[in-house]
């Protein structure tokens, strides 16, 4: 009976797990077909879960909004709350939502002083400056 009963609580287990998995999943953005844009910095939202990218593309009106990891992972990796600033004019590019719209996920960044800001959503979880 003992084997029954440890059975169903590993399978409730999982069950719950699902929804953590599939928030982590980056099946919503092209990777195959990345952006590249020039635009100004809006700001940088140093947040849980997710830290996002507001940027104004040069010569639109519309805001693009990038999501990257976590501020702890990013941190690790060398980065912090100032990465980017208000005003900095970048060359970013980014995998684009897979449904359109003006969102997507940070994979890099040049600024102006062609310092590149790097960001891998894979499994091992590159985020580096270079």
């Amino acid at each position: 009976m003992s084997f029954i009963k440890n059975g169903i609580v590993v399978c409730v287990a999982l069950v719950l797990a699902a929804p953590a998995y599939a928030h982590h999943s980056g099946a919503m953005y092209d990777r195959s077909k990345p952006n590249t844009i020039k635009a100004v910095v809006k700001a940088l939202n140093w947040t849980n879960p997710h830290v996002s990218l507001v940027v104004t593309p040069d010569g639109a009106s519309e805001t693009v909004t990038v999501e990257m990891s976590s501020p702890a992972v990013l941190t690790r990796a060398g980065w912090s709350k100032r990465s980017f600033n208000p005003g900095d004019r970048i060359e970013l590019v980014y995998a684009p939502l897979r449904r359109g719209g003006p969102s997507g996920q940070f994979m890099s960044a040049v600024a102006r002083d062609g310092k590149t800001m790097k960001w891998d959503f894979s499994p091992s979880g590159e985020a580096n400056l270079r």
